[in-house]
């Protein structure tokens, strides 16, 4: 059977939707659960003894942003949406150290540098995903860090199996009426992974793992609540163990400019 040919649309940004948008990525126990899984690998940054100067790279609402200003780091937030950023000035109204830019990634200042880059959530948004990568490497200052999130294309593939999707898998897991909040451009973890090793060999992925291996996969979809603090307990056991970090949802990267 021929398959239909997939048309990426245009880089996405949130305006219109921004309070939606909000509520679906952290009012929901997928939410939930992606921040804390994320809150928990990038602890020992956050609670890095010196401040760190960071950048929030389609830092959306700011809820990142907000846990590293709070332990005192000096926060950068970008993003393309003016309705989103007026909720993350509202989030972040009270905290020191932090600025706020209404600007897409590709378009940011050469010469600033940072120790760490923030890019969660983005690359699954936008046409070009590896020229988003280049530029967030050309933002980090030498033996900075890049922490790198993204929705995982093999992962949302198996769910949609699981639930046999068949139609929506053959299209490309792509239909004519894509739902504004349903990532039109996911990556496979390994096509990103390697490109990295490729393209910046001297530079260290020194961690990966997968942000919700199990939460959506429950078939009873109530435990997911009702049971989050062992969900959460399981996540945080498996999540950046072989075989099960690949079914992560989301999948998280760490990387180190040499």
């Amino acid at each position: 059977m021929r398959k239909p040919k997939v048309v990426i649309p245009s880089d996405t940004f949130f305006d219109g939707i921004a309070n939606k948008f909000d509520k679906n990525i952290y009012g929901t126990s997928k939410g939930r659960l992606r921040h804390q899984m994320l809150l928990h690998y990038l602890s020992p940054l956050i609670h890095n003894i010196e401040p760190l100067n960071v950048l929030d790279a389609g830092g959306g609402t700011g809820v990142m942003s907000l846990a590293f200003a709070e332990a005192g780091h000096h926060v950068t937030l970008c993003d393309g949406s003016e309705e989103v950023l007026e909720i993350a000035k509202k989030r972040l109204a009270d905290v020191p150290n932090t600025s706020i830019a209404q600007q897409d990634i590709l378009s940011l200042d050469d010469s600033e540098s940072f120790e760490l880059v923030l890019c969660h959530a983005v690359l699954e948004w936008v046409q070009e995903p590896l020229k988003i990568i280049d530029k967030l490497f050309s933002q980090l200052s030498v033996g900075g860090r890049l922490s790198l999130s993204f929705f995982n294309r093999d992962a949302a593939l198996f769910n949609n199996a699981i639930w046999g999707n068949f139609d929506y898998i053959n299209a490309g897991l792509n239909t004519r009426n894509q739902v504004k909040l349903n990532p039109h451009n996911a990556q496979r973890p390994l096509d990103i992974i390697q490109y990295i090793n490729e393209t910046y060999p001297d530079y260290i992925v020194e961690h990966k793992a997968g942000i919700r291996c199990f939460h959506d996969y429950l078939h009873d979809r109530t435990k997911q609540v009702d049971e989050y603090e062992k969900l959460l307990e399981l996540e945080l056991e498996h999540g950046a163990t072989e075989p099960f970090m690949w079914l992560g949802k989301y999948f998280h990267l760490v990387i180190v400019k040499q």
